[in-house]
């Protein structure tokens, strides 16, 4: 149930660049979250995710590595609800993750945004 397999990690580089490009994006610092629906044939999951936090903002790597095994195990503990709406629905999502702030973040800040995001990005998609 609380598992990040290698399947459900975004590497395909034209869904990245589809994903990107999409106008779905939210800002719930310190978190910019661009989601992009796609046909489930299109993906191995019904959810896929890209954690991204840029040497721009975070400079040294360690920061960057714990950064992202923070913002790891935010998602791991919350998708359930985004996967079961995904599944319901017959549709697969993309999700990209972006921490935007330039200092490290604090594990009980992360999960709150993390509740903040998921709540409102559930709550929009059921209103499509």
């Amino acid at each position: 149930m609380h598992t990040f397999r290698k399947q459900e990690r975004l590497c395909n580089h034209k869904t990245i660049s589809q994903l990107y490009a999409s106008d779905n994006r939210m800002l719930a610092f310190p978190l910019s979250v661009h989601w992009l629906i796609l046909s489930p044939q299109q993906q191995a999951s019904p959810l896929q995710v890209l954690i991204v936090a840029p040497k721009k903002k975070l400079h040294h790597a360690v920061d960057r590595n714990r950064t992202k095994r923070l913002m790891r195990e935010c998602y791991r503990t919350r998708k359930h609800r985004l996967d079961q709406l995904m599944q319901q629905r017959g549709q697969a999502m993309a999700l990209g993750i972006n921490y935007i702030h330039t200092t490290p973040p604090d594990y009980h800040r992360l999960q709150h945004t993390f509740d903040k995001v998921f709540d409102k990005l559930c709550e929009q998609l059921e209103n499509d």
